[in-house]
C-alpha cells in the first residue's frame, strides 16, 4: 500500500482531477490497486511453510500431492509439506522415498531395490521388481497408510517388501488401563 490515500487521483491532469465523476471512477482504481498490491506484498509470508495458515499449507501441499490431516500437529504438517517440496525432483527414487519415508514417520529409512545406471560393457543384472523397504517404525502412520505411500512414489509394477523392525505392542502389567469392571485386579 501507498499509505496515502488519493495518491492515483493526484496523477491526474488538473481538469480531470477536478471532474467528480473522473474523480470517483480512478479512486475506485487506487482501492482495487492498494488491495492487490497488500497481498502480493504478502505472498512470501503465506507461501513460507514456517508462517502461512493451516489453509493455505493445505493448499501448498495438494500442489505437491501431500493431503495432510488436521488432526496431525501442526508442526508435523509443515515439516511435511517443506521436505516434500525440497525432494520434488527426488520422487520415485530411492534417496526421495527414503527421505519422504522419513519425514512421515520419523523413522530411519533404507531402500533396497536393483535398479541403477549401467554402461554399454556393464553386466546388467537379471531385473528383480521387488523393492525392500526396513524402516524402524512407522511413526504415527499404519503399516497401510506406508504400503499407500510407497506405491504412489513407486514405479509401476513395483512389488514392496516392508520389513518394520519394531512394531508398537499392546501395554502390559502395570501398563494397563483399568477394567471396564470398575474392579481391580490383584
Amino acid at each position: 500500500m501507498t499509505g496515502r490515500a488519493g495518491w492515483l487521483v493526484e496523477q491526474l491532469p488538473r481538469v480531470m482531477g477536478e471532474d467528480p465523476v473522473l474523480h470517483d471512477f480512478v479512486s475506485a482504481f487506487e482501492q482495487v490497486h492498494d488491495t492487490v498490491r497488500e497481498r502480493i506484498d504478502a505472498i512470501e509470508y503465506q507461501v513460507d511453510t514456517g508462517l502461512a495458515s493451516p489453509e493455505m499449507l493445505a493448499y501448498l501441499g495438494s500442489w505437491l500431492g501431500v493431503m495432510l490431516e488436521p488432526t496431525d500437529p501442526a508442526e508435523y504438517r509443515r515439516t511435511l509439506v517443506r521436505e516434500v517440496g525440497k525432494l520434488l525432483g527426488w520422487r520415485g527414487t530411492r534417496y526421495g522415498v527414503e527421505a519422504l519415508l522419513q519425514a512421515a514417520t520419523g523413522a530411519r529409512v533404507t531402500v533396497i531395490d536393483a535398479g541403477g545406471v549401467y554402461g554399454s560393457k556393464d553386466q546388467v543384472p537379471p531385473p528383480d521388481s521387488v523393492v525392500v523397504v526396513q524402516m524402524d517404525h512407522t511413526g504415527h502412520l499404519t503399516e497401510k497408510q506406508v504400503l499407500a505411500f510407497l506405491q504412489s512414489e513407486l514405479p509401476l509394477g513395483a512389488k514392496v517388501q516392508l520389513d518394520v523392525r519394531f512394531q508398537a505392542q499392546p501395554a502390559r502389567g502395570r501398563a494397563r488401563p483399568p477394567s471396564s469392571s470398575g474392579g481391580e485386579d490383584a
